[in-house]
């Protein structure tokens, strides 16, 4: 047994920190025009800047990064949030994220997918005319690509035979009945609890664990105790031996 301890100190020490570190909270967006980053740079340059999450909707904070941003997620899209936008809540909630917002391209200017929003950037593909096909997930203050039109595009996911991700120019796209993209916003109750607390996921991924020194400690401390045992066992067996076979009284003829 001692030395199935001694093993399991060496070789999985971290066990209990590893899974510790996983703790994570969700934080609702509590304004307008809230940007998930792709660094952690207080600025207004484009291309640091995925998308505006939508206001009422959450994201997923993994951890505290500075005094102004967590690292958070939002979907698949890593990346992070300013604290003073968001309010952490209790649990997890039943529809954290903007889901199942279809809209469709109706002219040749929003038919482009481009890697930022704006038309001169990278072209990723070309939307098919009036596709539907196309996921919107938050949108973007970019380059107006049309003169004295909106500068939004919208950020999306647009499906064919694979995915592709991106930005379109938004103004020429409906939700495919002829009306703007919109979405209802999430009304689900929660309990605030804000600030999070990662203070003890940290504590626990920082203590110092010296494997070979604490099994060794372990080994010779438990030697005293292996003796002694060993000595119980081997006296008990003594015993026994006596009482199968006594010794013969001798008598005095």
């Amino acid at each position: 047994m001692i030395i199935l301890l001694i093993f399991s100190l060496v070789f999985q020490p971290t066990l209990c920190a590893y899974a510790s570190s996983n703790i994570t909270y969700y934080a609702r967006v509590m304004m307008d025009n809230v940007y998930l980053y792709r660094q952690p740079i207080d600025d207004n340059d484009i291309n640091n800047k995925y998308f505006i999450v939508p206001k009422t909707y959450f994201v997923e904070l993994t951890n505290s990064y500075n005094e102004i941003f967590y690292e958070a997620n939002y979907m698949e899209f890593k990346g992070y949030i300013k604290k003073e936008s968001v309010k952490a809540v209790a649990g997890t909630p039943e529809n954290a994220f903007l889901s199942n917002v279809k809209f469709r391209v109706f002219n040749e200017d929003s038919r482009d997918l481009r890697a930022s929003p704006s038309a001169e950037a990278e072209l990723l593909d070309t939307i098919s005319s009036n596709s539907r096909n196309i996921t919107f997930i938050g949108k973007i203050f970019g380059t107006a690509k049309v003169d004295e039109r909106p500068n939004i595009w919208f950020f999306c996911k647009y499906t064919t035979d694979f995915e592709h991700i991106g930005y379109v120019y938004a103004d020429y796209c409906d939700d495919g009945y002829g009306e703007p993209v919109s979405w209802n916003e999430n009304s689900e109750l929660v309990a605030y609890i804000d600030p999070p607390n990662f203070e003890i996921a940290e504590q626990i991924n920082s203590l110092p664990i010296e494997n070979k020194t604490t099994a060794i400690i372990i080994a010779i401390l438990s030697i005293p105790a292996l003796v002694f045992v060993f000595l119980v066992i081997k006296g008990s067996k003594l015993i026994a031996d006596h009482k199968k076979t006594p010794n013969k009284e001798i008598k005095d003829y």
